[in-house]
């Protein structure tokens, strides 16, 4: 009887060789399941994949080009410093109230420079916003030495415990949602809150 073609084509004369390759087989996809598992480890590590990581997208930010602040009762909200062609510039944003009592806040800046101080004091109504540099109402006017492109910083003092700061950015026409309000800023230039 002629042995099946199987044999012959592997030049396999016993069963003992064929059970040798069988066992040699058995090694190759073990070997292949721990390279695929070592793959898989490896990518989620490198890739920084983490099911309980710290998301950014679900920390607070600042929605806009303006910095804010919290206090206890009062919020100061998209504070930016825009300077005009003169090279003078004006601090707008918001400050809101959610307290039931009326606030006073002091606003500080401070010249790195020189050390001179620029104190502005504004009582705030319970549960209410004031606008500075826009809806119709003054900026403020405070002459800070950083330029366009930097950040200058602002303190804000609810009280001698209760403070905080922000670093504000010097924002200039380059940006042309800012361009007209600069110009209209710059247009009623003697109309200011003066510290």
């Amino acid at each position: 009887l002629q042995k099946p073609l199987f044999y012959h084509r592997y030049g396999l004369s016993s069963c003992g060789k064929l059970g040798g390759y069988a066992h040699q087989g058995g090694l190759v996809l073990a070997r292949k399941i721990a390279t695929g598992i070592a793959i898989i480890a490896l990518s989620l590590s490198v890739t920084g994949c983490s099911f309980t990581g710290n998301v950014s997208s679900l920390q607070p930010y600042t929605p806009s080009d303006g910095q804010q602040v919290d206090l206890e009762s009062v919020k100061a909200r998209n504070f930016m410093y825009l300077v005009g062609k003169s090279g003078r510039g004006f601090l707008v944003g918001s400050l809101v109230s959610a307290s039931t009592q009326d606030v006073t806040v002091k606003l500080q800046y401070i010249n790195e420079d020189t050390d001179e101080r620029s104190d502005f004091f504004f009582d705030v109504p319970a549960g209410s916003k004031i606008d500075f540099g826009f809806n119709g109402n003054l900026p403020i006017d405070v002459p800070v030495v950083e330029v366009p492109g930097q950040t200058a910083k602002f303190y804000l003092l609810e009280s001698d415990k209760i403070n905080g700061s922000m670093q504000v950015p010097v924002l200039d026409g380059t940006l042309s949602e800012y361009r007209d309000l600069i110009k209209q800023l710059e247009a009623n230039r003697p109309d200011v809150i003066k510290p």
